[in-house]
């Protein structure tokens, strides 16, 4: 039986780039699709971002939250009300805030001082904007690996998100705090509760639809273990989830039900009062994208490999803050060209529709320099 579940929610939006032709190249220096942005930003603002963050306040329920720094420069170019919300939220003492990389990039898998770079960068805007200074972390898609955990220890954060794998030693169940082999805390993904609400709530094929709040908190308070960690995109409400599905009621009636069930809803910080389950280590590299769970969302076609490769060997040429936004993942994430559900996610996500356009674009913006 478990009496606490901790709920993270990652807040990002890239900052994409426009179409660019091959004629425009040494022509025109506009690479980014801020008609396009705008219109996105404000569309998720409204429909998830705004009336999710208005529920948490006036239901009390405690959460934790990363925004990357790509979501805080369009929310203050686009639409400010948003950050006034999560302000608000945050005064109120509900909420926690996580850092990451500013520019939600995979710099922690090949560059170990653009990674620092980055996370210090992010720590500055949360003091700036939020006047927080966030104590734990969670990297790009909740990437992990070894390394970047000795990374992340040295800096100084107290706990680390990632996903739950059985590539994990000594780990067999994520409902448990852990630390890894650099002492560094570690909570890993419910992945079956949290895409019960992310992926499944609407599927009305799925044998447990309709998902109440009610059966939920049965679930959570029937899992054994110290801790439920449910981990997911915020647009999951209003967005990927739409109102009419009924996931706003659900979010409403979720703090009622858990009350109910005895069943706490804490922040990640409050993670550290629980004892460390085990030491766990992996050989691989770890994230909650696709089924493989790893960096091939990113990284798993020659295309991807070519324009990470291309546009780490012009950084020197490149201005700071274009790089920052260049090595954003979704970049590369556009480019991936698979089959079967996994796919229907990409292209879902993908501006361009397809992952070629996507290539060509962005190694033609390269061209450049």
């Amino acid at each position: 039986m478990t009496d606490n579940v901790i709920m993270y929610f990652e807040v990002h939006q890239p900052r994409r780039l426009r179409p660019y032709r091959r004629y425009e190249i040494g022509n025109n220096n506009s690479f980014f699709w801020d008609s396009e942005n705008e219109r996105i930003f404000k569309r998720i603002s409204e429909k998830s971002y705004i009336p999710a963050t208005r529920i948490l306040m006036e239901n009390n329920i405690n959460a934790t939250f990363s925004l990357s720094g790509t979501f805080i420069e369009q929310a203050e170019m686009f639409y400010p009300e948003v950050l006034d919300a999560f302000k608000e939220y945050f005064k109120s003492g509900l909420g926690e805030l996580l850092d990451e990389t500013y520019y939600h990039s995979l710099a922690g898998i090949y560059d170990e001082n653009e990674f620092k770079k980055q996370i210090s960068m992010h720590a500055e805007k949360m003091k700036n904007v939020f006047g927080i200074k966030p104590k734990n972390f969670r990297n790009t898609e909740l990437i992990y690996n070894t390394n970047i955990g000795r990374i992340v220890k040295n800096i100084g954060y107290n706990l680390i998100l990632t996903e739950f794998t059985d590539r994990f030693n000594n780990a067999n169940s994520p409902n448990f705090v852990y630390k890894d082999i650099n002492g560094l805390g570690m909570l890993l993904r419910n992945y079956n509760l949290s895409d019960d609400i992310s992926f499944r709530f609407s599927n009305r094929s799925w044998p447990e639809f309709p998902l109440t709040a009610e059966k939920y908190a049965s679930w959570i308070k029937h899992s054994e273990g110290d801790v439920i960690n449910i981990f997911m995109d915020y647009e999951t409400f209003g967005e990927h989830q739409d109102s009419s599905t009924g996931i706003f009621e659900f979010l409403k009636s979720l703090k009622t039900e858990m009350i109910k069930n005895n069943i706490n809803d804490l922040r990640v910080n409050d993670a550290l009062k629980f004892s460390v389950k085990s030491v766990i280590n992996t050989d691989s590299t770890i994230s909650w994208a696709d089924t493989g769970r790893d960096l091939s969302p990113w990284t798993g076609n020659s295309m991807q490999v070519e324009a990470l490769n291309i546009l780490l060997s012009k950084g020197d040429k490149i201005d700071e803050k274009l790089f920052g936004y260049l090595q954003t993942s979704d970049n590369f994430y556009y480019m991936a060209a698979g089959t079967g559900p996994d796919q229907e996610v990409h292209e879902y996500f993908n501006p361009y529709k397809s992952p070629y356009n996507a290539f060509f674009y962005f190694t033609n913006i390269l061209e450049n320099f």
